[in-house]
Order: structure tokens, then C-alpha cells, then sequence
């Protein structure tokens, strides 16, 4: 089973430039939980899967606590934190910044990640 947050928008001071850092930018999330054994798919209880409400709390957090340099840690930061917290097998994030600040034009660039929970456990031994 498989939950889909998409085209979450918020707005962080993250990038490698000092204006990104001061002034900030909008960020456009993508997430993917993948559930296994997902009982909510019988019982119909939001007891028996992942809450995404919740989900989207440690994202905020993620995303507005602390200032990372680069798209990709921030994904790798943000995946590791909704894997820690919830009772998950995978899951897939997507960071990406809609008009970033260079000199040409371009929609869009970003990153993403997909961690599995032996990922998690493996990076504690």
C-alpha cells in the first residue's frame, strides 16, 4: 500500500547562496510511504496505517528548523526523520525548488531520495 503526499508547498531557507539562505524560497514536496502490511485497507481505522497529517508535521519541522546547503540533504534529512517516526517499509522523497535562482530560465530544479527501513537500521550499527 502505498500513500502519496503531493505538490506540498512551503517556504525554507535552504540553498548553497547566502540570499537563498536569508531571504528564502518555496519548496514543492513529493512523498511516498509504502506500508507492507497496511490494515487500514480492511478495517477503514486511521489507527491501522500512517496518519499523513502526521507526516506532514515532521516535514514542516524538517524543512523549517535548520537550513541545509544542498537539495539532496535535505531530502536524504527529511526521508531518515519520516522513516525513524513512523511505522513505514519505504519511502521516496522529492524536494524541488520552482524558479531557482540562476541566470537562465528554468522551471524547476531537485532531488530525491528513497530509503527502506534496512537503510535506517543499517546506518545506526
Amino acid at each position: 500500500m502505498d500513500i502519496f503526499i503531493e505538490g506540498l508547498e512551503l517556504y525554507g531557507h535552504h540553498g548553497v547562496g547566502s540570499e537563498e539562505k536569508v531571504i528564502g524560497q518555496r519548496l514543492l514536496y513529493d512523498v511516498r510511504l509504502t506500508i507492507n502490511d497496511c490494515g487500514a485497507a480492511e478495517t477503514d481505522e486511521v489507527v491501522d496505517t500512517v496518519d499523513y497529517t502526521e507526516v506532514l508535521d515532521v516535514i514542516v519541522e524538517v524543512a523549517t528548523v535548520k537550513s541545509y546547503n544542498l537539495l539532496e540533504r535535505l531530502a536524504q534529512v527529511t526521508a531518515e526523520t519520516i522513516l525513524a517516526k513512523f511505522p513505514i517499509d519505504e519511502v521516496w522523497v522529492q524536494v524541488t525548488k520552482p524558479h531557482p535562482p540562476v541566470e537562465c530560465a528554468l522551471a524547476s530544479v531537485g532531488a530525491a531520495v528513497e530509503l527502506q527501513r534496512a537503510d535506517l537500521e543499517g546506518s545506526s550499527t
